[in-house]
Order: C-alpha cells, then sequence, then structure tokens
C-alpha cells in the first residue's frame, strides 16, 4: 500500500484539488486529535493553576481540636526580680500536688528552658535570640481536673512567695505542623511600640502590615529553599485556639493574622530568620517550640 501524499494544491495539473478531499475523508481523525489537544491544553492549564494555588497561603490543618487542661506556675527569675530559692520552688510544687483539683505536676528548670529557646532560634538562623543572655525561673507545669479549676488554683499559687505568674498556655497547634511563625505587625500595643512596625510607619499610617507587604513576605518566602508550606492563620482560627485553653477569650480585633512555615527539611528553616525578620510588616519571627 503506497503512502498518502497531502497536497496543498499548486499550479501543477498532476495535483489533486489540494488539502479539501483529504480532510473530507479524514474528519474524524482530525476531530479525535482536536479533542487531545484540548484535553492536554486544560490539563497543562490545571497543573499550573494547581502548583500557583500550591504556593498560596494556606487555611491551618482541619483537624479535630480539644480543649486543655494545662497551666503552668512561673517562678521569679526574671532579670530586677530576686529569684525564687530552691525552697520556695519546692513548698510551691508541694502545695500544688496537694490541691484537689490537680492531677499531675512536672518540674522544667530555667535552664532546661532557657536551653530549649537558644535551640529554637538557633534552628531559625536568629543567632542574636540565641546568643542572647537569659534568666528563666522554674516552671511548674500541671494538668487540672476540670477547666473551671483554673481559678481557684491560680488564686491558691498567686499568694505563694516568689511566684512570678500563673497562666495557661496555648494549645501547642502547630508543634510538628511547622518551624517557624512569622508574627505580624498589628494594632496591638506591642506593635505600636516596637521599634520593627515603628519603622513602617509612613504618613499617618498606623503601622499595621499591609496588604502588599504581606504578598511581598510571601514572595520572599517562595525563594526560600526548602519551604514546603505557608499558612495563614486568620483571627478565627486564633480565637478558636484560644479558647480550648480559655473559654473566655474573645476576638482580637487588633490580631493581623500569622504565617506559619513548613519546611520539606528542619535544618532548612536557619533561612527564615535572616530573611524574613527585616521586612517590612514583620513584628517577629520566632521558632515554634516542640511541646518536650
Amino acid at each position: 500500500m503506497e503512502p498518502e501524499e497531502l497536497a496543498f494544491g499548486g499550479d501543477d495539473p498532476g495535483y489533486g484539488p489540494g488539502l479539501g478531499p483529504w480532510v473530507a475523508a479524514h474528519t474524524k481523525l482530525l476531530a479525535v486529535c482536536a479533542a487531545v489537544l484540548v484535553v492536554f491544553g486544560l490539563a497543562g492549564a490545571g497543573g499550573w493553576y494547581l502548583y500557583e494555588r500550591s504556593w498560596l497561603p494556606q487555611p491551618p490543618p482541619d483537624v479535630a481540636l480539644s480543649p486543655s487542661l494545662e497551666f503552668a506556675v512561673a517562678m521569679c527569675g526574671c532579670p530586677g526580680l530576686t529569684s525564687a530559692t530552691v525552697e520556695q520552688r519546692q513548698e510551691a510544687e508541694a502545695m500544688l500536688r496537694a490541691l484537689p483539683q490537680v492531677t499531675s505536676v512536672e518540674v522544667r528548670s530555667g535552664r532546661e528552658l532557657d536551653d530549649q529557646r537558644w535551640r529554637g532560634y538557633a534552628r531559625i538562623g536568629d543567632t542574636r535570640q540565641a546568643e542572647s543572655s537569659s534568666l528563666s525561673g522554674d516552671v511548674l507545669q500541671g494538668m487540672l481536673r476540670r477547666a473551671e479549676d483554673f481559678p481557684a488554683v491560680a488564686e491558691k499559687m498567686r499568694s505563694m512567695p516568689r511566684v512570678s505568674t500563673v497562666w495557661r498556655p496555648g494549645v501547642s497547634f502547630w508543634a510538628g505542623r511547622a518551624e517557624a511563625q512569622i508574627s505580624l505587625c498589628g494594632k496591638d500595643p506591642i506593635s505600636q511600640v516596637t521599634s520593627e512596625c515603628q519603622r513602617t510607619k509612613r504618613g499617618g499610617a498606623t503601622g499595621m502590615v499591609t496588604e502588599k507587604e504581606k504578598a511581598a513576605i510571601v514572595a520572599r518566602l517562595r525563594d526560600l529553599p526548602g519551604v514546603e508550606t505557608i499558612y495563614f492563620q486568620d483571627p478565627g482560627h486564633y480565637l478558636k485556639l484560644a479558647k480550648l485553653s480559655d473559654p473566655k477569650s474573645e476576638l482580637d480585633e487588633t490580631y493581623p493574622g500569622s504565617f506559619y512555615v513548613k519546611f520539606s527539611d528542619p535544618a532548612l528553616a536557619r533561612t527564615i530568620a535572616p530573611a524574613i525578620g527585616p521586612m517590612p510588616g514583620v513584628l517577629a519571627v520566632d521558632p515554634v517550640l516542640s511541646k518536650d
């Protein structure tokens, strides 16, 4: 069987009437080819769309959340304050263990907490924070029998000598899900007096992070090696987590949201603080510490 010759017309009378008869004879074949091209075109466009979407900040993972029964008692150990003695810490610990509202108590030494803090900041490349001295006091971490028991426990412990503060820690939602948190400049009192946010004030602006600044932060994160996922925690999710440890929490209208960043290799997180910390609209870049 001789191969077909596709002619596009011309002056040679030996050629047939040109492309028309060939197209008519192969209409079905052309239709199939066109359909294939359309499918591949859509697949390519869809793939690019999904790729672009993967770089957009994602909402926090949708996982089941449980109320927290944790609380903490910090002994004095801050600069300018007389540190608690070993005996005073032991007295506070004994009091906690004797309270019927408390089911367990764990002692974390100030040195242990300082070391954890140092390792966390070193992992995100913030050598200034990692090398800064800290004088944390010992912390007694406990579990309540019921969430509503906290006020009574707090009142009792605040009356103990050399107790600095008693609080309910936030739920460790981001531990294991991100290596770093990027806090943004807001309208809160801390942002309004912090030099990192003050320097972004221009012509009567509040200093609160702008949408343009947030987009620039995301674009810079895309350039960092190993960035796997960029999450954005909005005020709604922030409040949901806060209510797990304090059901009376209310929506803080000054909260501008925070970015959380997951790296494919945690070791690559060391690039984030030097790259993102100096950017306009950034209040701070902090490590997400493990629960332990």
